[in-house]
């Protein structure tokens, strides 16, 4: 794995959630000179103490450091969250030798619980001393339902980028559901840095979804240590596609997932309508589970479509399954086989693609099947 250069990853346990829970939960990452820095964060109302300030600093473009925890999103936390994240972020600093206001602070976890301030800080030291040049360390101390550590990288020419994520649950646009964190050494200012990651998460971080539900801690940061000179089309490239892998290992990933599930619309009048279309199809629950399932029902593909709020004619409806077509004219294909389509649904990933007209509006979004285990999961996060 090749690593931007001038980024340093470190992690402790901290005993964010409880005390007994024995996993690394808090994590850093550093950089040595000052960073450029990027981020887009959630739109949900509700917005996270990190989040809160996470956007002051992006605003400011400069960054040192990242400090992150798993097991409390410091969310629904009032004026004390905010305290507490700046009390955390001033620890570092020290640590650091750095501003407090280059620290970003990124929480996930349980929404509605003051962060363990005091134990926290107390393993900071640690936390620093530790700093080394593995980042899946990092990747595994943001973890919460996830079930591998998720990072993925790219060499550009003399350059890197290096893709660091979590999500597991609650994916849904916009953004993902996700904290994640993309770095690169390639010189870049910050117009630059925010243009490519706003583009790059269209159709990638904002084509996902795996129940619908949208975090109060969401957030995406991209810095760069500004080492080395590349061709800016190279690098937007590499980060456009280190962000498309992050957002599809967390579709495999997702809470219970047991399929990959890819649904192209095509035909619609523009591509905001698909995508309405698409993410109808991919956050309908009735359709998540007859494919979790198995089982060969159609029709809720094309009822998905048809509450979407777009305008389309049913009688111009293709749908194809894994290359099976099942739809001809908005009714059953001729010569259709459930017991073909049942085994079709059987394989890991399944490709839907829908065809609504002529028009030249098409998008691909990403989901997964839902599972048994995802309401096992679920029911039981907080206990």
């Amino acid at each position: 794995m090749n690593t931007p250069k001038g980024f340093r990853f470190s992690a402790v346990n901290a005993g964010v959630k409880s005390p007994e829970v024995r996993r690394d939960d808090m994590g850093l990452i550093f950089c040595e000179e000052l960073a450029v820095l990027s981020g887009v964060f959630t739109r949900n109302r509700v917005k996270a103490a990190p989040v809160v300030i996470g956007q002051e600093i992006a605003g400011r473009g400069k960054a040192r450091a990242v400090l992150a925890n798993a097991g409390n999103a410091n969310a629904c936390t009032g004026d004390q969250g905010i305290h507490d994240a700046r009390f955390l972020m001033k620890t570092a600093a020290r640590e650091l030798g750095v501003s407090s206001d280059e620290v970003v602070p990124l929480s996930t976890g349980v929404i509605g619980i003051r962060l363990p301030v005091d134990r926290m800080a107390s393993r900071i030291p640690a936390l620093v001393s530790a700093l080394g040049d593995d980042p899946e360390v990092f990747a595994r101390a943001i973890m919460t339902t996830d079930t591998f550590p998720k990072v993925v990288s790219r060499t550009v020419g003399n350059a890197a980028v290096l893709g660091i994520a979590k999500g597991a649950g609650m994916i849904a646009p916009d953004m993902a559901t996700t904290l994640a964190v993309v770095l690169t050494d390639a010189v870049i200012s910050k117009q630059d840095l925010d243009n490519i990651i706003r583009k790059s998460i269209e159709y990638t971080f904002n084509a996902i979804t795996i129940d619908g539900d949208m975090s109060t801690n969401d957030a995406l940061l991209a810095l760069s240590s500004c080492q080395v000179t590349e061709s800016i089309v190279e690098i937007e490239k590499g980060i456009a596609e280190v962000i498309r892998d992050l957002a599809l290992l967390l579709v495999r990933d997702g809470e219970g997932a047991t399929k990959l599930v890819t649904i192209t619309v095509k035909g619609a009048a523009d591509e905001q309508d698909a995508k309405k279309a698409a993410m109808s199809v991919a956050n309908s629950l009735l359709v998540k589970t007859a494919l979790f399932g198995a089982d060969p029902n159609w029709g809720r593909i094309l009822a998905a479509v048809g509450y979407s709020g777009i305008a389309f004619m049913p009688e111009q409806v293709f749908i194809d399954i894994s290359g099976y077509r099942v739809v001809e004219r908005g009714m059953e294909s001729d010569g259709f086989n459930e017991n073909k389509l049942h085994a079709l649904l059987k394989e890991r990933e399944i490709v839907i693609e829908i065809r609504i007209g002529d028009g030249p509006g098409a998008f691909t979004a990403y989901t997964t099947d839902l599972s048994y285990d995802y309401v096992k999961i679920n029911s039981e996060y907080r206990t």
